[in-house]
């Protein structure tokens, strides 16, 4: 890439998460192609690596917008606040953005609304993975097609991210035959609905052990969230007599892949995606997955219908019970994402 520098806007690990794990992924493939990129770091300060740079202080980072020489910006977020500091103080740069959720058509605000709509309009570049995403959101904010591009979040993990399980997760597989994994980035409760469906997974786990499957299930939480709900949901499982049953991860987890592919299978019952990375990893590590039908899944996922309990758990026994729901030989990755990306900021310039 020549005149124009290229930044990536985002958080690397830690903590880990889908966005944290894609950025992190992405920098690294991207630099490998092109030396110049780097990211702005908006989470922890990691060492070693010259082409993250840490931001100290966010906000200072857009009044020097303005200051600075014309390059390539590519905000990994959703946040609105970002969105208007860009609309104000980076009129001069060509600023995109990855969505990696369907939030922004949740908005109710009629200035929320239409900042997002002026952002999203003036963007050089929008990426999503979701085609019928893709045409709500023109709709929503009644905005030209032209510069959305659609690309898959996920990419493959590094050979550097392979770095083995610990010995709680190794245990807690040889003591059940049926051996389960999900994960959240955090838990939240919103309007009575467990986002991430952790109490579909509670209520699995209590059902299939009622019916003699010696089961067990490895749910990744690298952070709390909802500590309120996280004591409720304690509560229940030690209630439910299934304490040995869940094993909750409460940690950073950077290679949460080699979970999935420990397991029998992975589930992702969640009440909002875009895509769900996760169900990728598993689908590649070789083991099955079930997921909400609440976006676009690889074709090899089983769905189940959002927020069914009766429906999950058909599917869960139906796999159990032999179906066939093998995903053997993993999941055809399209690997030129990065290129991908490179070609579309330089169009940009």
């Amino acid at each position: 890439m020549s005149y124009m520098k290229i930044e990536i806007w985002g958080t690397y690990p830690p903590p880990i998460g889908g966005v944290s794990i894609h950025i992190y992924r992405l920098i690294h493939s991207l630099h490998t192609i092109d030396s110049s990129v780097v990211l702005r770091n908006f989470g922890k300060q990691v060492s070693n690596i010259s082409y993250v740079k840490h931001v100290s202080y966010p906000w200072m980072e857009f009044l020097l917008l303005p200051f600075r020489k014309k390059r390539i910006i590519h905000l990994h977020s959703n946040n609105i606040f970002a969105f208007a500091l860009f609309l104000l103080f980076g009129g001069r740069h060509k600023v995109g953005v990855t969505l990696h959720n369907q939030n922004l058509i949740k908005k109710t605000s009629f200035i929320k609304k239409k900042i997002i709509q002026v952002f999203l309009r003036h963007a050089a570049f929008v990426v999503l993975n979701d085609d019928n995403y893709l045409l709500k959101l023109c709709s929503h904010f009644h905005c030209s097609r032209n510069n959305f591009h659609i690309l898959p979040a996920f990419l493959p993990p590094t050979q550097a991210e392979y770095i083995g399980l610990s010995e709680d997760i190794l245990f807690f597989r040889k003591q059940h035959s049926f051996l389960l994994s999900a994960n959240a980035y955090k838990l939240r409760y919103e309007n009575g609905i467990d986002i991430y469906g952790f109490d579909l997974l509670i209520q699995l786990v209590k059902s299939l052990k009622e019916k003699g499957i010696n089961v067990g299930l490895v749910f990744c939480l690298p952070m709390i969230g909802d500590m309120e709900y996280y004591q409720k949901c304690l509560s229940l499982i030690e209630k439910m007599n299934i304490d040995d049953n869940i094993l909750i991860v409460q940690r950073e987890i950077p290679n949460g892949f080699e979970v999935w592919k420990l397991s029998d299978l992975f589930i992702r019952p969640t009440y909002t995606d875009i895509e769900g990375i996760s169900v990728k990893e598993a689908l590649f590590c070789g083991t099955p997955a079930v997921a909400s039908d609440v976006c676009k899944r690889p074709s090899e996922a089983v769905l189940f219908k959002n927020r069914s309990y009766e429906d999950l758990e058909e599917k869960v026994l139906g796999f159990y019970n032999g179906s066939n729901y093998s995903s053997e030989g993993g999941i055809s990755i399209d690997n030129r994402v990065p290129e991908q990306l490179l070609e579309i900021y330089e169009k940009c310039k």
